[in-house]
């Protein structure tokens, strides 16, 4: 299976503490003992909570628009989203079984 590695800090700050190059790595190591072939890495710097996710829906459509269903691969469910905002576009994806979704932790 094909995969889309997410990795998401909150903000510049948190970049330091949660390093985006650390969570990539943890997911690429993920994709390689699962035998996930890594076809995008979106490493994105946004809160889940505020304003416009505009790099996490271009991860969605980027997902959404692949031939076959894809793993999108994160180290946990935080890193994906923390409101249940964006949830039916993930059910969506899901339901169209466009997607599964993957937790490392």
């Amino acid at each position: 299976m094909k995969a889309i590695i997410l990795a998401r800090v909150s903000s510049k700050e948190q970049q330091e503490g949660y390093s985006i190059q650390t969570q990539t790595e943890q997911l690429s190591q993920y994709c390689s003992r699962n035998d996930l072939e890594i076809i995008n890495i979106f490493q994105i710097v946004e809160s889940s909570t505020r304003g416009d996710r505009k790099d996490f829906k271009a991860m969605l459509d980027f997902a959404g628009n692949q031939e076959e269903k894809v793993a999108l691969v994160a180290t946990s469910i935080d890193r994906l989203q923390r409101s249940f905002r964006e949830y039916p576009l993930l059910e969506s994806l899901i339901r169209d079984e466009k997607i599964d979704i993957h937790f490392v932790d």
